[in-house]
């Protein structure tokens, strides 16, 4: 009779053990199939980053090969004021005024990591480096983007009003001559010249749209090589680190 509540309790025991064993065992399943789908998640968000990045890759190259012309053209544009006797006329190609009055504007292909930011997903990334890369890159986009304002605002509040007084800007700020300046494409206006009095007001608002032109150029210079190593980092032979 003695052995009877014993064996009772082993049996409890056992069977109280194998509850608490099978609900473990749920969590865990759950937990793994959580993390497959979080996988799953992840691999499709690195190809998508990836496909964004490289579109965005080859559109930056052109941006910043244009920017370059455009910061050419204003630095000489420049020299040639400081030059001239202050009111003293000028002449200047087409190419140097469709630099002062180009203001392009850089957009990245990048919705998958406008949608992964704002819906929290960015963080199915594993990889630290890589979500810190793609931080500062975001960073470097919007610092760029401050200063491609600053340039529009200095355009329409200085740069076009001062030089509307010497020249007829309608069809200087057309579009066919400024994105053929921009592609460095050869059009009938960026071959023409045109004579500009020197003032103090001009000089001052290029040497302005100069210095804020510059940096935008360092700022798509730094975003492409941002853009390269996030490029690295998300090709498919390097995602196994990640």
């Amino acid at each position: 009779m003695s052995a009877l509540p014993r064996n009772r309790w082993l049996i409890l025991g056992a069977e109280g053990a194998a509850i608490i064993v099978s609900i473990l065992l749920a969590f865990a399943i759950d937990a793994w199939w959580d993390q497959r789908g979080e996988r799953r998640q992840e691999a499709a968000l690195l190809q998508g980053l990836h496909a964004d990045f490289q579109a965005s890759q080859v559109h930056l190259e052109r941006w910043l090969a244009g920017n370059r012309l455009v910061e050419d053209a204003i630095s000489e544009l420049l020299d040639n004021l400081r030059m001239a006797d202050g009111g003293a006329p000028v002449t200047v190609s087409g190419r140097l005024i469709l630099g002062a009055l180009s203001s392009p504007t850089y957009s990245p292909t990048d919705s998958t990591l406008r949608a992964a930011m704002s819906s929290g997903k960015i963080e199915l990334i594993s990889s630290h480096d890589l979500r810190k890369e793609l931080a500062a890159w975001d960073q470097l986009l919007a610092d760029t983007s401050e200063d491609e304002l600053i340039i529009r605002q200095i355009l329409t509040q200085r740069l076009v009003p001062v030089l509307s007084t010497q020249l007829r800007l309608g069809y200087l700020l057309d579009f066919a001559p400024i994105v053929g300046f921009f592609m460095g494409e050869s059009h009938p206006v960026i071959e023409q010249s045109f004579e500009l009095r020197t003032d103090s007001e001009l000089e001052a608002a290029v040497a302005q749209r100069l210095f804020h032109t510059r940096f935008v150029v360092q700022g798509l210079e730094d975003l492409h090589e941002s853009q390269q190593r996030i490029l690295r980092m998300l090709e498919p032979d390097s995602r196994v680190s990640l």
